[in-house]
């Protein structure tokens, strides 16, 4: 009898050792979370485009010591960029090049870090980094590990994530919400958030319901209306309202897409966006009135387009934006950018561009 009370008191001494031990998220509850990051249509096609595109990005982008904004260096054009580098890391996860990701996020640390930070310009000769960081370029550089993590189950990439996330928004956050840059010389942050940086997929992963809930708000409170179902640039918080500034297309279509990603999108904004890619007038400025300012297009706005049609599950819009992004495809093998997105007779291709193609091609 004793030695069975024995037993039951060791019994209930581990169970209490247990519940007071703090609970680890299995791998498959934290890729649940993170789950959200893979995407799960099939819609891409042309496989020769897209190969001939990630060897063009492979052979005249990347480099040792990073990823170029452009093919072309020298003068102005010989720097890197921590825009490019989180895009090509996004890239990388999404296709499973795993060794390739794990060097490149290394580089990019070397190339950017100050402080946990990520300085948005690196010079290449004399090398010199910037003083401010892009609050959305460190975002991609934190979505990307997460969904390195996610793809391969790998809980040490979600805590350089986490630990990444958490330093971003010490040194941008305010209230709550997060800013756009945070100078590393004067100490101080931007009064502003560009509504296409809240990055709101990534954002829901990491930040509390309520601070989640308020940054969407923010986003959605900057709807510009039915006339012109875009939202506006930014939030000015010293005067404590949106912004009237014409709009970048490319900056209102990453909104777009993060509130798909979230399931927020409206469906005025989806049509609007759909309207354009049908018609190919996917413009790259507008006034806030709707009024085209700027009648160029260009290929990083057909595929941002096409991943926002890839989220909302319309396989036609997103074939038929891919197709527009083809359009700006070199297909000259004369060229010196042959099978790169851009314009052949100046022979330049820029890495946004490329970099948003092959991402969308992924999709």
């Amino acid at each position: 009898m004793k030695r069975i009370q024995l037993l039951l008191c060791g019994l209930f001494l581990i169970a209490m050792i247990a519940g007071c031990t703090p609970r680890r998220e299995s791998g498959s509850t934290a890729n649940q979370q993170t789950d959200a990051l893979i995407p799960k249509t099939k819609y891409g096609y042309q496989q020769e485009r897209v190969d001939q595109l990630a060897k063009f990005v492979s052979t005249s982008l990347i480099k040792p010591t990073g990823v170029l904004s452009q093919n072309q260096t020298g003068g102005d054009s010989d720097f890197l960029l921590s825009e490019s580098a989180g895009l090509w890391l996004i890239y990388l996860a999404q296709s499973g090049k795993n060794a390739q990701f794990r060097a490149v996020y290394r580089q990019t640390v070397k190339n950017f870090d100050s402080n946990s930070l990520l300085m948005y310009r690196l010079q290449l000769a004399p090398k010199r980094r910037s003083k401010v960081n892009a609050t959305l370029d460190d975002l991609r550089v934190i979505r990307a590990l997460s969904l390195y993590a996610a793809q391969n189950h790998d809980d040490r990439y979600q805590e350089k994530a986490a630990r990444r996330f958490a330093d971003l928004k010490r040194k941008v956050g305010r209230a709550g919400q997060l800013r756009d840059f945070y100078d590393s010389h004067s100490h101080q942050v931007s009064s502003l958030t560009s509504l296409a940086y809240y990055d709101l997929l990534t954002l829901k992963i990491f930040e509390t319901q309520q601070a989640y809930s308020r940054q969407l708000q923010l986003v959605q409170q900057g709807y510009l209306g039915s006339q012109f179902p875009l939202y506006a640039a930014n939030y000015d918080w010293s005067r404590k309202q949106y912004s009237r500034q014409p709009l970048n297309t490319s900056e209102a279509l990453l909104t777009l897409l993060h509130l798909a990603e979230v399931k927020h999108l409206r469906t005025e904004s989806l049509q609007w966006l759909s309207h354009r890619v049908t018609s190919r007038t996917l413009y790259n400025r507008y006034q806030v009135s709707g009024a085209v300012s700027n009648r160029e297009e260009s290929a990083a706005n057909y595929a941002i387009a096409a991943r926002i049609f890839a989220v909302t599950k319309h396989p036609r819009l997103y074939q038929l934006a891919m197709n527009h992004v083809w359009r700006f495809q070199i297909q000259d093998r004369r060229s010196k950018i042959w099978g790169g997105l851009g314009d052949a007779n100046q022979s330049v291709s820029y890495a946004f561009n490329d970099l948003q193609a092959l991402i969308a091609a992924g999709y």
